[in-house]
This record gives C-alpha cells, sequence and structure tokens, in this order.
C-alpha cells in the first residue's frame, strides 16, 4: 500500500512514468547538470515531454535550472528529498504498485 502523503506526491508532480524515470535518472547523479538533449536521449522520450517534466519538476522544487539552462536535481525541503527518495525506493522494489 502507497501512504497518502506519496500518492498526492504522484499525482501533484510525479504525473507519468516519464516522469517518475526521469525522477530516478536526476536523484541518481545529483551533482551532474543535465541538457534537455541528454535527458532526452537517455530516457528515450521527445524532446518536448522532457521540458514539459522538468518545468513542472522546477514549479515544485525538484529541480534547479542552472544560468547555462542545464537542469540539476536540488529537492527545495528536506521533505520533498524525502518523499522522492520514498518514491525512488518503492519505484525500485515494486514498480508495478507504484505506476
Amino acid at each position: 500500500m502507497i501512504p497518502e502523503h506519496l500518492r498526492n506526491f504522484l499525482r501533484t508532480t510525479i504525473k507519468s512514468v516519464w516522469a517518475l524515470d526521469l525522477l530516478v535518472l536526476l536523484r541518481s547523479s545529483p551533482s551532474q547538470a543535465w541538457t534537455t538533449v541528454t535527458l532526452n536521449n537517455r530516457l528515450r522520450a521527445s524532446t518536448s515531454l522532457v521540458e514539459e517534466i522538468l518545468v513542472s519538476f522546477t514549479r515544485h522544487g525538484l529541480v534547479t535550472v542552472e544560468a547555462d539552462g542545464t537542469y540539476r536535481y536540488a529537492p527545495s525541503s528536506p521533505e520533498i528529498e524525502a518523499m522522492a527518495a520514498e518514491v525512488t525506493r518503492l519505484y525500485g522494489e515494486r514498480p508495478v504498485s507504484l505506476i
């Protein structure tokens, strides 16, 4: 069973499997700055989809946009990091349940 606070986080912030995969990728290398092209190549998604997810992640405090236009995983609070960590853990353990 997925806790209600995580369900809310998924509904408002991680709205698709693509977003979930992007979150896992960004969290795996938090110090790395990513371009949308690199992220698109890694996920094999469309550039517009990756850009849309990154805008949402920026708005929800999961990533920051650097001066050079790259993106970096940078949760805006310990609470957001805790939820992202929990979602990532659950995705690794029970992906079908999470999806």
